[in-house]
């Protein structure tokens, strides 16, 4: 079947995509899928270490390679892993993380993990989060010398420190 983008190579890759509870589906090639970035995909295993391939460039195939380095504990080189789609153990990390860090900044579009908020404590960390974020956006402002938005967002920080705080007392 044909590229659905470029309808000039062959697609490699089937997408489902779901707009409006209506799912429809997207065969692309190699090129095309290195062009998609914006999207989000749910992956069959199976098609997992073809769509990194496309997605990254990755060409396991060829043959002017230099020789790689393996990872010392388990000893898979990077492009085996390439081909899994999976790092095999936590060593990996460390061996090719010159490698992984630009990939999967692109994958998670960013170099920290967040990670999910309990239910219970939600609120809080929430607060904290907005707080943490406005107290980097006033030195922003400050460096920049702009006083007046600076003085805003150091209100909308107090704000938040006052109800932080009455939120302690009835505990």
């Amino acid at each position: 079947m044909l590229c659905q983008h470029c309808k000039q190579q062959e697609a490699i890759m089937q997408l489902f995509i779901t707009e409006n509870g209506n799912t429809r589906e997207v065969y692309l090639c190699e090129s095309c899928a290195k062009k998609t970035q914006e999207v989000s995909f749910v992956f069959h295993p199976a098609i997992v270490p073809e769509f990194l391939q496309a997605l990254f460039g990755f060409n396991s195939t060829a043959k002017d390679q230099p020789t790689e380095t393996a990872c010392p504990k388990c000893g898979l080189s990077f492009s085996q892993i390439t081909q899994v789609g999976k790092l095999g153990c936590s060593t990996c990390y460390e061996t090719f993380e010159t490698q992984l860090e630009p990939l999967l900044r692109r994958v998670h579009g960013g170099g920290q993990n967040v990670g999910k908020i309990p239910a219970r404590r939600g609120a809080t960390l929430i607060k904290r989060m907005e707080q943490r974020k406005l107290k980097e956006t006033l030195q922003a402002l400050i460096q920049q010398e702009a006083f007046e938005e600076a003085a805003v967002v150091r209100d909308q920080i107090r704000k938040i420190e006052q109800s932080a705080g009455g939120e302690k007392s009835d505990s």
